[in-house]
């Protein structure tokens, strides 16, 4: 008798977990996708430039030491970009209005083109006498009319990132 006691709870149990596992889960709307393709098309205003130490966030030096926040520091106030296409999305030229004469790192107007590696996570920038690339910093959806882009600065012997300026932007 306790036997099959045990196999009917046993069996009532496993038909409670298997039937109550079965129902549907909604979930809620994703919304817009983020496309860093559409979203560097169009005009650009600065909103903060932050300069972080990569050697000193490798060390684990505390977070005061890693990064500082230069927009002050320096004429920025005024810097815009503007970036266009010519309908394809994927080249055209850039801008950099620069009133304050802040340093930028890279050429301040030319033509700028994706590097198709895998997606567009860097731009490349074609200035007159020099060619610069520009990564991503973070990805943003179009309707939250952000841009955010890094410069990196390299070591000459190895290649290795030593310092990097995140530029913040708001369209404009």
């Amino acid at each position: 008798m306790k036997t099959i006691i045990t196999f009917c709870f046993a069996s009532l149990l496993a038909v409670t977990i298997f039937t109550s596992s079965c129902k549907k889960i909604t979930y809620a709307e994703v919304g817009e996708s983020i496309s860093l393709e559409k979203n560097l098309i169009g005009s650009w205003k600065l909103d903060s430039i932050i300069e972080v130490d990569q050697l000193a966030v490798d060390k684990g030096f505390p977070n005061f030491v890693q990064s500082v926040n230069i927009t002050a520091l320096f004429p920025y106030a005024n810097l815009t970009a503007s970036f266009t296409d010519g309908g394809t999305g994927k080249a055209g030229s850039y801008v950099f209005t620069n009133p304050g004469n802040a340093p930028l790192f890279f050429a301040p107007s030319g033509n700028w083109s994706y590097f198709d590696n895998a997606g567009p996570i860097r731009i490349r920038l074609a200035g007159t006498n020099r060619t610069d690339s520009l990564d991503f910093a973070k990805a943003f959806r179009v309707s939250d009319n952000k841009l955010s882009i890094r410069y990196n600065r390299r070591f000459y012997s190895n290649n290795k990132i030593f310092l990097y300026y995140d530029f913040n932007f708001s369209r404009n």
